[in-house]
């Protein structure tokens, strides 16, 4: 199922960015703005558990336009990560971030090389901040759990 949505996401991407007839036809549309306050309140959130969390100030917001409304109908909305020296944050290779902010979770993967690379996802709750992440490095992998800053399980070999 992730793969089919990654599929779908890539073909997205790929008619918003060439600017087709395609694209202008169903009505699907790209802006590059600054994080909503709520979203970066969201990620402050996340911040302040966890002092290592990384983003950017800006997204891509993917959205298709209602043939008849013309409101904006959200897609994805993709943070932007700064890339300095061809690294991310002075150390990944890869980087991407996406945001639901109304829904309060945001996904993530990087990349730093064979020695250490992984994905997570961050639930953002009234009360909790809830971390699942799964890193690699050289000779093993490990899933890591931590509420609000805390370590609640960590499994690995």
């Amino acid at each position: 199922m992730r793969l089919e949505a990654m599929r779908i996401a890539a073909a997205l991407v790929l008619l918003v960015c060439a600017g087709t007839a395609a694209a202008q036809a169903v009505g699907l549309g790209m802006e590059d703005v600054p994080l909503r306050p709520s979203e970066l309140k969201m990620l402050k959130r996340i911040e302040a558990v966890d002092p290592s969390f990384k983003y950017g100030d800006r997204v891509k917001r993917y959205f298709r336009t209602h043939p008849t409304t013309k409101n904006r109908i959200p897609l994805r909305v993709e943070v932007i990560a700064d890339k300095v020296n061809g690294l991310y944050f002075g150390e990944y290779v890869s980087y991407s971030m996406l945001i639901d902010e109304p829904a309060g979770i945001v996904t993530y993967e990087y990349d730093a090389g064979t020695a250490h690379r992984g994905r997570g996802t961050v639930v953002v709750t009234p009360k909790d901040v809830v971390k699942t992440e799964y890193s690699c490095g050289k000779t093993s992998c490990m899933t890591r759990v931590e509420r609000n800053g805390r370590v609640i399980s960590e499994r690995g070999g």
